[in-house]
């Protein structure tokens, strides 16, 4: 019998047509292979925000104290007649002091003032001459001298520690006894030296009583607790958790008395303005002393970038972007979408045309890169489901390192983040807490430290280093 073959070829025709219908099968799959991998489950978790609060500042408050205020509250309650003694009784001696003009601090240069103390005596003696008795007076004017260092104490008293530095007579004391005049000067001295001592408690006691430097410091305290408003635009707010008070030694010149207070504290931040109650304090933490103050503040601010701006920016990266495989083959992206999975992972939804009809997902860990001042990916990779679908249906699709390609394009510019917070903080520094009291700082570093993807997008976490003070 005669097989039917064919003319061209000289293959007989049913084996013709098996390898017609398989290269037609072949080219059919493999130019609409189309693939619907199921979707990652699309998850947030913003403990890693809440974790970040906890960050120690140190908010410094200068303290200048004039000296002319000092000399002016201990000249208010250290004047006129200072001393009185209308009794003979013990020493035979009645005595009047006066304070006869304002004493004036100068810096000795080792934390000591020194000032002068005019004073006016008046003395009284009683003498017996042949028998009979005389009291003969005397008026004279002398200069005692102190020496003082002022100090705060730890329950926030301004005190001075005031010394006697000894005195000198401007006129010499005499009593005039039967037309003679005899010298009394060794009877006075030795009077002054107890007396001096006197007069120092007085000067302390004056200045402990009426210089008030608690008061202001604990109206800064309640005033940092307030919450703040940084930026309208991005509704970001502060508040200030104060933990401690630490000061250095008072310093002197001429004219001032310097010291420095730092509070310790946690500055919080926050998307909307928190609702904890604010509790005001009445007494402020004891003083603890240091020789060197610590410095700077740091603070988290947030910024997010909307998962509509981010799949805006993907799209235009990608959409009709076009890959090639092995074989030929070619895939077109159609548009990409974007959401936050397990574990801080970015999904990213591509819808494709081509060889490969469908939608694939990837995975990847979006993070802040340096040089390019954008957020990337990193670990990009197909997600699990996508690469069990694709072993089956398109192994040439892994096979053509598509994940990376996605996440060597992918970025996001973050730039408007650093310029949001520069001039989120500048305008935070020029805050007034109250008639008299204003911040005062700058900002040494900003940098974003970290990405946590949110169920509105991608929230950048972005770090604020530099020195806070607060001026009064």
């Amino acid at each position: 019998m005669l097989r039917k073959r064919n003319l061209v070829t000289g293959l007989p025709w049913y084996i013709l047509r098996l390898s017609t219908l398989f290269v037609f099968g072949f080219l059919l799959t493999s130019c609409d292979k189309s693939i619907t991998p199921e979707k990652p489950f699309e998850t947030y978790n913003t403990s890693k925000i809440d974790s970040l609060k906890k960050e120690v500042s140190y908010i410094t408050v200068p303290i200048d104290l004039k000296v002319s205020e000092i000399e002016k509250q201990i000249n208010q309650q250290f004047k006129g007649l200072l001393y009185e003694d209308d009794s003979f009784e013990g020493d035979d001696l009645k005595v009047k002091i006066w304070k006869q003009a304002d004493l004036k601090f100068k810096a000795r240069g080792d934390g000591f003032f020194i000032f002068d103390v005019p004073l006016k005596i008046w003395v009284e003696k009683k003498v017996n001459v042949l028998g009979m008795s005389q009291s003969p007076s005397t008026q004279f004017e002398m200069k005692a001298r102190f020496s003082s260092r002022p100090f705060i104490s730890a329950n926030w008293e301004l005190k001075t520690l005031t010394n006697a530095e000894g005195f000198e007579f401007i006129t010499e004391p005499k009593l005039r006894l039967g037309g003679f005049n005899v010298p009394i000067t060794g009877i006075v001295s030795s009077l002054l030296d107890n007396y001096q001592g006197t007069i120092a408690r007085m000067i302390d006691e004056s200045v402990a009583d009426k210089v008030d430097i608690k008061t202001p410091v604990l109206t800064v305290w309640n005033k940092l607790k307030e919450p703040l408003q940084v930026s309208e635009d991005y509704d970001l707010w502060t508040n200030v958790e104060p933990q401690d008070i630490l000061m250095t030694e008072l310093r002197s010149d001429k004219d001032l008395i310097h010291t420095s207070v730092s509070i310790k504290a946690i500055i919080n931040s926050s998307v909307g303005k928190t609702e904890k109650k604010i509790r005001q304090s009445t007494e402020l933490p004891p003083i603890k002393f240091v020789k060197k103050l610590p410095e700077g503040f740091g603070v988290y601010l947030y910024n997010l970038v909307t998962f509509s701006q981010a799949e805006k920016i993907s799209n235009e990266l990608f959409r009709s972007n076009r890959y090639k495989f092995s074989g030929g083959r070619e895939i077109e992206i159609l548009g990409v979408h974007v959401f936050g999975g397990e574990k801080n992972k970015l999904i990213i939804q591509i819808n494709t045309a081509g060889d490969l009809n469908g939608t694939i997902f990837l995975t990847g860990d979006p993070v802040y890169d340096d040089k390019r001042r954008e957020l990337i990916l990193t670990n990009t990779e197909f997600d699990l489901k996508t690469k069990n679908v694709l072993k089956k249906a398109a192994l040439w699709v892994m096979e053509g390192n598509l994940e990376k390609s996605i996440e060597s394009d992918f970025g996001i510019p973050v730039d408007p983040i650093f310029e949001m917070a520069k001039s989120s903080i500048d305008e935070f520094f020029k805050t007034e807490l109250q008639n008299g009291i204003k911040l005062n700082g700058k900002v040494n570093e900003i940098k974003p430290i970290g990405v946590n993807l949110q169920p509105e997008g991608l929230m950048t976490i972005v770090e604020i280093n530099g020195d806070l003070g607060v001026k009064l």
